[in-house]
């Protein structure tokens, strides 16, 4: 039975991974590495920028700056490119607030703190969420399940009762590790790399009280 909805952030409430990409290529350039498309999908991609941050610049063999530095340079960054022009998906709040009047709702993101705030202060829908974990509060990030056992030990609910919905690959199998049901919504990815979702939608229309009660 499912009594707990578990949101994502970036590519499921917000239409922003093209700000994230940016203000992270923004930060790299900083100490002259290029992140391309497909450096950001590797190591990026649904990932907190303290594990994806430490893991370029050990690849990448960085000395100049700290993983530390290099995030606060890319938070101001985003903040930045998302304080007139942050994007939502269509349905998505209306979604939020129809789920909040029948189940717990939380939210899961590999974003800071600080990005995670000022998305909901914005939206005004951060008071939905019983309980938010942003990347500061984790040691691992996904693809590893922490955040969302971490979630599940904050409300106090049994992770076979909880939903997740996600974007990325890495989402999914963090939630998927928890022992959680996962719908992904092919908003940033391809469903060929969602398959380890329970389900796999394309609009969030799709989303019933039958649909949650028969993933």
């Amino acid at each position: 039975m499912i009594t707990t909805i578990i949101f994502d952030m970036n590519g499921v409430i917000t239409d922003d991974e093209d700000c994230h990409e940016l203000a992270t290529k923004k930060a790299f350039d900083l100490v002259g590495l290029e992140i391309t498309p497909e450096i950001y999908r590797k190591f990026c991609l649904g990932r907190p920028d303290t594990i994806a941050f430490k893991e370029l610049i050990s690849t990448y063999k960085i000395k100049s700056k700290t993983t530390e530095s290099l995030i606060e340079a890319k938070t101001l960054f985003y903040l930045e490119l998302i304080k007139d022009n942050l994007k939502i998906y269509p349905d998505v709040e209306e979604l939020v607030h129809k789920l909040h009047k029948k189940y717990t709702l939380a939210l899961t993101t590999s974003s800071t703190f600080d990005e995670m705030k000022t998305v909901m202060d914005k939206l005004k829908i951060g008071d939905l969420f019983k309980v938010i974990v942003c990347s500061q509060d984790v040691v691992k990030g996904k693809p590893d399940p922490e955040p969302y056992l971490l979630t599940a030990k904050k409300l106090g609910v049994d992770c076979s009762n909880c939903l997740v919905l996600e974007d990325s690959e890495n989402g999914v199998l963090s939630a998927k590790a928890a022992g959680m049901k996962c719908v992904a919504i092919t908003n940033t990815e391809e469903p060929k790399n969602l398959q380890a979702a329970d389900q796999i939608i394309e609009k969030y229309s799709e989303i019933t009280a039958s649909f949650i009660q028969a993933v």
